[in-house]
């Protein structure tokens, strides 16, 4: 099934064999993370059978991807055992190097299991969607952050606390959002991976400013995402809503942690995500 994100992960062929992605991005300064993120792994899962599904994935950021360029994603093929695949992605734009991956993939097999408890949250439903608090911030943000927030992102997200975009008094470093796709997708599970792994860089980061009383649409923040990982746990849909549970243990030297468990609406936990992020305070 086609949806709006479909496009970013028809491949074409690159030199010496890599896959291409088109340029995209639109009016933005320079690529979403998530998008590089989703297409890096969306590679990846182009050279496993079906059966394996991403489990985990690692990603350092190298260099700002830039909107005008095709990305050229190269994937090595570490190991094929009958239960594991391990793979090495590498993402170049005009031969730069923008995005270095690890991915493992895993049969699905049955084991133990234990899982955290879901936060006590307030339904989706019932939570102003974010779009509409972004708009009514879109005056006092500098162009820089207006380019990317004020456009349609495809997908839902609903802030649990109070989303405050200026002058955000200190705060515990824990905050919650609902997500989904827009658009109704297939029943390919990789193809709901990528997409959790395109939503799951968002927000993430801006956890650790919470307790520094920085806003993250400040004139003089500078901010960018420096490595990602995601563990795949259980099966979950990506078009139906999610719930993003996000803490950060540490922000210091111009640095900061964010820590995620993704839990679906019955309260299972799919997916843990971890970023450090780059938070540097112009001047």
């Amino acid at each position: 099934m086609r949806h709006r994100f479909s496009e970013l992960f028809d491949f074409g062929e690159g030199p010496d064999g890599a896959l291409r992605a088109p340029a995209s991005g639109g009016p933005l300064f320079r690529l979403y993370g998530g998008q590089v993120l989703a297409q890096a792994l969306a590679a990846a899962q182009s050279t496993v059978s079906a059966e394996k599904l991403a489990h985990s994935c690692h990603a350092y950021f190298v260099r700002a991807g830039r909107t005008d360029q095709p990305i050229d994603f190269t994937v090595l093929r570490d190991a094929d055992g009958r239960s594991f695949s391990a793979r090495r992605i590498e993402a170049r734009q005009d031969g730069a190097l923008i995005l270095t991956m690890s991915a493992s993939f895993h049969v699905a097999e049955e084991g133990a299991s234990h899982g955290a408890v879901m936060p006590d949250v307030p339904d989706p439903e019932t939570i102003v969607p974010q779009d509409e608090v972004i708009a009514a911030a879109l005056p006092h943000m500098p162009p820089h952050r207006t380019v990317f927030w004020d456009r349609d992102i495809g997908i839902d997200y609903r802030a649990v606390e109070p989303f405050v975009t200026i002058d955000p008094p200190r705060a515990p470093a824990r905050r919650a959002f609902w997500f989904r796709l827009r658009d109704p997708m297939g029943d390919d599970p990789a193809e709901h991976q990528r997409m959790l792994a395109f939503a799951s860089d968002l927000y993430i980061m801006h956890t650790g400013l919470l307790p520094l009383g920085i806003s993250w649409s400040a004139h003089d923040l500078q901010d960018a995402s420096l490595d990602h990982a995601i563990w795949f746990h259980q099966a979950f849909r990506a078009d139906e809503w999610l719930l993003y549970a996000m803490d950060s243990p540490y922000a210091g030297g111009a640095r900061t942690l964010g820590r995620g468990t993704i839990f679906d609406r019955s309260g299972r936990v799919v997916a843990s995500v971890a970023q450090e992020g780059l938070i540097r305070i112009a001047g």
